[in-house]
């Protein structure tokens, strides 16, 4: 019994000593890391935004340690050695500002489409950079890495939900008449009751096809209005 007691006290020494010493760390300079951790890449397909050219994507930074008395200035840089992507297939700042009085700030980053992404999928990895002022925060937070194409794949918004009460079971095809009569290829900001109207408005396009002895087929011949759950 006396065995355990010691163990589980120096268990929590030594517990509490780690995150005694994460603090200091954090608390003793100016840390910068992405609000999302790296888990995966992001798939970033021209194909959901038809019509354009370039695309500037958000990217939610938070600050960790001593907030700043005036603008902090903080670098991101691209990893040449996990880059694939050239020049001409981004736009980066040299510096970001983040701003005073803010805890969770927005950098950007610009993403061109260029002939050869239509058939080539390039990799793009940046990181938060080391500077005399700021530091990067938590690993898994200081990094993103994005695959870029103009190629057709199954956007990251069509999950199991998207399949079950909304659009029905994925297929390129459908993918493809829903972006051509709703002009909208990414659902990924839009909110419930945006969605929503979206899809209706689709499924009474289908609806008025079929009526007008038109129907809209999948590949394998199966009316397309039919893999359509949404109600209404």
């Amino acid at each position: 019994m006396k065995r355990s007691y010691i163990l589980y006290s120096l268990l929590l020494t030594a517990l509490f000593s780690c995150k005694k010493e994460e603090m200091q760390v954090y608390t003793s300079g100016h840390y910068v890391q992405f609000t999302q951790a790296l888990t995966d890449t992001t798939n970033f397909s021209f194909f959901f935004h038809p019509g354009k050219t370039e695309v500037t994507v958000a990217m939610p930074v938070k600050l960790i340690g001593r907030m700043p008395e005036g603008v902090l200035k903080y670098q991101i840089k691209v990893d040449a050695k996990a880059t694939t992507a050239e020049a001409r297939h981004y736009s980066l700042p040299a510096s970001f500002d983040f701003r005073q009085g803010l805890s969770v700030d927005t950098a950007y980053i610009t993403i061109r489409k260029t002939p050869e992404l239509a058939t080539t999928t390039f990799m793009l990895a940046i990181e938060i950079a080391s500077t005399d002022g700021v530091q990067p925060g938590q690993t898994t937070y200081a990094r993103k890495v994005f695959r870029i194409n103009d190629m057709v794949t199954k956007p990251s918004w069509w999950d199991s939900n998207m399949d079950r009460f909304y659009l029905g079971v994925y297929t390129e095809r459908k993918f493809r008449k829903f972006m051509e009569f709703t002009g909208v290829g990414d659902l990924t900001d839009k909110s419930t009751s945006e969605k929503t109207e979206l899809i209706k408005r689709f499924k009474y396009f289908l609806i008025q096809m079929k009526d007008a002895g038109t129907p809209v087929l999948e590949d394998d011949g199966s009316d397309m209005l039919s893999t359509i759950p949404i109600a209404g």
